[in-house]
């Protein structure tokens, strides 16, 4: 086993694992990072395993706030890449920053294992290693989830999670129903029009749709220009649902649930043609599934019908197969993460990526690099900072905006982005007391 004293081991090569080894990189860390893969990509690497990606998939976020700031994606992108542009710009950024240098593919952690000064991490592909500071990166994404408790009564047709849905063609002269309402079920449900004998969604509440544009911009782009026009965040709200409902998409003139909670207290879905297909006959919107009986589907309104698929499209949960569970602390079914990122009773470790708010990728990316990077100057220093930060994490409560948002399991890890970064930013600053320029170190 080898000591790797002074060095810092990511584990996942996906867009936050790049991002935070890219900060390190440059600000003078040494760093080893671990992919089970072949190559980087994470979610967005549609020929592995880990990939979730399907023939049609285009972001929901905008490339103007997809892109790192001072890494912009190519102009002949259009405001809304696919997949395959999407996974294009990852590899390209790992490439510039010189994280394929630093990378070990093919790599997949078997085990985590505490010590006494820092983690043993071993690896299939025989590493074994003794590193001081871990970050785990290895995706939201990782294990699909099912309703719980399961629905009763036995389905004699198919059933697919979203994670195996590669293309419209599995949906090919089916009767297909459509379970979730939130980004992946709409998009799913939209791409099985086009093959599928019919297609049913069924959704548990009412939301609110978002249309990818408007005033020929990206909506997210168009909310932000509208900054300080009115007085106060409600009148602001009002509007926007008021333009919402002028362009189409207000889902109760077609039928659906008037939403319980206001515009921003749940993660945005982000679809054009949903309501367009509703309107048309094409996806037939149904409510919460009551019980199966063989290939019948009875709905909790009465109705029922026959499906030959099912795709559920219900989330995932986190899994780090690699690390003894009883080692962090939860709450609920989630760990109990300081800023979603840093066990309060562990030290040595950070989880990033663990995340979801409402914006692109491009400003969270950069902010939780930086953090890891001050963190991780002011750990080999044993700084005062550090010695703030460790006290801070176990009694501070930051508003996150975590109790504004609706009462789901997603919900539980998601933030109001622009409160996050500016508490990441807080208590970077606090880690920068007296925190060593490694970089300056490391050059001479």
């Amino acid at each position: 086993m080898s000591d790797k004293s002074r060095k810092v081991a990511i584990i996942g090569g996906g867009p936050t694992g790049i991002g935070v080894a890219r900060e390190l990189i440059e600000g003078g860390i040494e760093v080893d990072l671990f992919e089970t893969e072949a190559d980087f990509g994470g979610v967005w690497n549609g020929d592995a395993p880990c990939g979730r990606t399907y023939r049609s998939l285009h972001l929901i976020s905008p490339k103007f706030n997809t892109q790192v700031p001072d890494f912009p994606m190519p102009e002949d992108y259009p405001p809304y890449p696919d997949h395959h542009q999407m996974l294009a710009y990852i590899r390209s950024y790992a490439k510039a920053f010189g994280i394929y240098e630093r990378a070990h593919f093919n790599a997949d952690v078997e085990s985590l294992t505490k010590e006494a000064d820092g983690w043993r991490l071993k690896t299939r592909a025989g590493h074994d290693a003794r590193y001081p500071l871990v970050v785990v990166a290895n995706g939201l994404q990782r294990v699909p989830r099912y309703p719980d408790p399961a629905y009763p009564g036995e389905f004699d047709g198919e059933i697919l999670h979203v994670r195996d849905y590669k293309s419209a063609d599995q949906c090919r002269d089916k009767r297909v129903l459509v379970v979730g309402g939130g980004n992946s079920g709409c998009d799913v449900a939209v791409d099985a029009v086009r093959t599928a004998v019919c297609v049913h969604h069924s959704t548990r509440r009412g939301y609110y749709y978002q249309p990818k544009f408007i005033a020929g911009k990206p909506t997210p782009q168009w909310m932000m220009e509208l900054g300080n026009k009115f007085a106060t965040k409600e009148e602001t709200l009002a509007y926007i649902e008021e333009v919402f409902r002028l362009a189409g998409y207000d889902g109760t003139d077609y039928g659906l649930p008037k939403p319980d909670y206001p515009l921003d207290a749940a993660h945005p879905v982000m679809n054009s043609l949903l309501l367009y297909h509703i309107g048309h006959g094409d996806i037939a919107p149904k409510g919460d599934i009551a019980r199966f009986e063989g290939k019948t589907v009875h709905f909790r309104d009465g109705s029922s019908a026959e499906f030959d698929l099912i795709l559920y499209a219900t989330g995932y949960r986190r899994d780090f197969p690699f690390l003894d569970a009883s080692l962090l602390e939860w709450k609920g079914a989630i760990p109990d993460l300081f800023l979603h990122s840093t066990p309060r009773n562990l030290d040595d470790i950070l989880f990033m990526g663990f995340i979801n708010a409402a914006g692109g990728l491009g400003d969270g990316l950069k902010t939780q690099g930086q953090f890891v990077l001050m963190y991780a100057r002011a750990w080999f220093g044993k700084t005062p900072g550090l010695e703030r930060f460790l006290a801070a994490k176990k009694t501070d409560a930051p508003d996150l905006g975590q109790t504004h948002f609706i009462d789901s399991y997603r919900h539980q890890w998601e933030a109001d982005l622009w409160k996050l970064l500016a508490h990441m930013r807080r208590y970077r600053e606090m880690l920068a007391e007296g925190a060593p320029d490694l970089k300056g170190e490391a050059a001479q």
